[in-house]
């Protein structure tokens, strides 16, 4: 990442558990039928990652994956969480920024794409937004996963999967997911480039 301003590491540390503790309290939602989980995206917006975390998954494994293949992969599923997850960690951070101010995710196709081709073009630039906070927050989820994901539920018959680009895929689609959202509701201007994609 590249050089934020520095913070109280406490109160940093806190707002950033605060956080990924919300947002894993909305995934729970979903299982319950007494909620409506604000955790998933409207039906515009997941098309858009799960299309690219299909991409994400097919090449994690050698053999690359067949379309049917990374269709049946629980990975895509992870993936397409991890998006879902950066989407909502911009969401979150907004709303403390700006003291809940509301907002309206458009639905108009051509806006969406746009979003789209602009974070792809970041992307492959090396070029996603990120702030102190996001950074940190990511750093919590992808600690949690290391501790509590066997990586033998994503094995599949023949592929073997390259572990390096399974992590560097598991924090691309959390910073991706998050930049998505910055530009989405047009504010790449509030955080800092990131250095590590």
């Amino acid at each position: 990442m590249s050089q934020h301003a520095p913070q109280n590491s406490s109160g940093l540390e806190d707002q950033a558990l605060l956080i990924a503790g919300e947002i894993f309290n909305l995934i729970n939602q979903y299982t319950h039928d007494s909620n409506i989980s604000k955790f998933f995206l409207t039906d515009e917006l997941a098309s858009v990652c799960y299309s690219l975390a299909a991409g994400f998954t097919s090449v994690v494994y050698t053999p690359t994956l067949t379309p049917k293949a990374t269709m049946d992969a629980s990975l895509l599923s992870f993936y397409y969480a991890l998006m879902t997850y950066g989407f909502n960690i911009y969401l979150k951070e907004r709303s403390l920024k700006t003291n809940a101010a509301p907002y309206r995710l458009p639905t108009d196709k051509k806006i969406i794409k746009k979003a789209q081709q602009i974070t792809l073009e970041r992307t492959s630039n090396g070029e996603l937004y990120s702030t102190t906070l996001a950074d940190r927050i990511i750093i919590i989820i992808t600690e949690n996963i290391e501790h509590q994901m066997e990586m033998k539920e994503f094995s599949i018959g023949k592929h073997r999967m390259n572990k390096k680009k399974f992590w560097d895929y598991t924090k691309l689609s959390l910073y991706w997911g998050y930049n998505f959202g910055q530009e989405l509701l047009g504010d790449t201007q509030a955080a800092a480039k990131s250095s590590n994609f």
